[in-house]
């Protein structure tokens, strides 16, 4: 009983590790460095590139002080150490989706912040060479151009000159004959005034790139309106007739590629005139808008309609041969004659006509909508309300 139980745990043990190699396996082929699902975290790791630009900067100079002997290889091998775990850290921060939970998604003041902290460490153990350092407290400050705005600024240079703060502090108290404290507090005070210059310039030049972003998609916004206004009838909200009818020269050039076949419903709302003599234009305005709510309900994702004229409507059905035309034409007819209109009253019914045509391969797309508009004349002539088609 021991070993077969033992050879059931085993197996378990197995079962689970191929499991688990089979997950890591999937994760390992859908994995990318920059995420292709999510622009704005693609951006956001772009900008994490960016930083590390610095760093590598930070390392080649750190890199240099060690060949010409300012600093031991130990302590080289610490700010590496820290740089690639900061590194790391913010990588997959960014790259799992947990920066999505914070306030700021970017993780800019945090990354400054890290970055200050590799510079003190490096002025604490390069301290004959500190200018250099005070100048990449300022590169490293001036990242905040891409989100912070002022007070956030003050903030990270609040963090920056306690960083420069604790490395004065330690000096003096391991290695006291390096340094002149005098000296020092006033080098920290002038630190103070250029990164608060520095923090009032970058949140000026933030908050334009802010507005910039903003007008930006203002623009992009009304640019989309101006379309959707110049290709679509106002109030039915039908693609106008010029629109219409460069979607059917698409559909008809798609039709000669492929040989798909498709189908033109016109339409015409029975003596439209009499609504408009009887109870108004208004009243007339909101049969056509009520109308266009019958056929949008009954119109498939892939067929378009649009206004062809002022009471007139015409559909594209696409794939659709004539039998199946005659079918959806029906359905349309039956329901505009089953609806109410409230403007109208109870005793005024509207009906519709409708002529059909199937596209013909080759043929000239005006003459499929003059077979359509022929169709639609003897189903008027006909009697209104029905359906006629063109053989």
């Amino acid at each position: 009983m021991v070993h077969k139980s033992l050879s059931l745990n085993i197996n378990g043990i197995k079962k689970k590790i191929s499991k688990m190699a089979l997950d890591l396996s999937i994760l390992a082929e859908d994995f990318s460095i920059i995420p292709k699902d999510d622009p704005r975290q693609a951006l956001r790791l772009r900008r994490f590139f960016i930083s590390l630009s610095v760093y590598l900067f930070i390392l080649s100079l750190s890199s240099f002080a060690y060949l010409v002997g300012f600093v031991e290889l130990s302590v080289i091998y610490g700010g590496w150490i820290i740089i690639l775990l900061i590194n790391v850290f913010l990588y997959m921060l960014i790259r799992s989706g947990l920066n999505l939970r914070m306030s700021d998604p970017s993780l800019t003041a945090l990354q400054i912040c890290l970055a200050s902290l590799v510079v003190m460490y490096g002025i604490f153990f390069v301290y004959e060479a500190r200018a250099i350092f005070f100048a990449l407290y300022i590169l490293v400050i001036l990242f905040g151009t891409f989100r912070l705005f002022f007070r956030k600024f003050l903030l990270v240079s609040a963090f920056i000159l306690l960083t420069y703060g604790i490395d004065i502090f330690l000096l003096e108290v391991f290695r006291p004959q390096d340094i002149i404290l005098k000296i020092e507090i006033f080098q920290w005070f002038g630190l103070a005034v250029v990164l608060a210059s520095v923090s009032f310039i970058g949140a000026n030049v933030s908050s334009l790139r802010q507005d910039l972003s903003s007008s930006r998609k203002k623009l992009q916004s009304s640019l989309t309106k101006i379309r959707e206004m110049a290709i679509h009838d106002d109030l039915t909200g039908f693609y106008n007739r010029r629109h219409l009818m460069e979607l059917i020269e698409f559909e008809d050039n798609r039709s000669t590629r492929t040989g798909a076949v498709f189908s033109l419903v016109m339409m015409d709302i029975d003596k439209f005139k009499n609504v408009n003599d009887t109870f108004g234009h208004q009243a007339g305005d909101n049969v056509l808008m009520t109308f266009s709510a019958i056929i949008r309900s009954v119109l498939r994702k892939t067929d378009f309609c649009g206004r062809y004229g002022g009471e007139e409507f015409l559909i594209v059905l696409t794939q659709t041969d004539i039998e199946a035309a005659k079918v959806f034409a029906e359905r349309i007819r039956a329901c505009v004659e089953d609806s109410l209109f409230p403007d109208l009253g109870h005793d005024f019914r509207v009906t519709v006509s409708i002529g059909l045509a199937q596209h013909r391969m080759k043929e000239d797309i005006d003459k499929t909508i003059s077979r359509a508009d022929e169709a639609l004349y003897r189903a008027k002539n006909g009697g209104r309300n029905r359906v006629e088609f063109s053989e």
